[in-house]
């Protein structure tokens, strides 16, 4: 997911994801961990977001909703 107006950089996403009876927050190098509750994946995704900031990269977690979709949590 890229904003409009970031199409020229480069964007790291971040997914926090409902797998088998936990939490697991997915990068592009695969799955990292795994949680027992939503929050806490959100809590280490929002942390691993702020370590991978630099200027020239955008950065952006995805959490998985009830339904299944990936909402929007932050992007930089």
């Amino acid at each position: 997911m890229r904003r409009p107006n970031a199409a020229s950089r480069p964007v790291l996403t971040l997914a926090v994801l409902r797998h088998h009876d936990g939490w697991r927050v997915f990068g592009p190098t695969g799955g990292w961990r795994r949680f027992d509750y939503k929050v806490d994946a959100e809590e280490a995704a929002l942390r691993l977001a702020a370590q991978a900031r630099r200027p020239a990269l955008d950065v952006e977690v995805l959490v998985q909703n009830a339904a299944g979709e990936l909402k929007l949590l932050i992007a930089t």
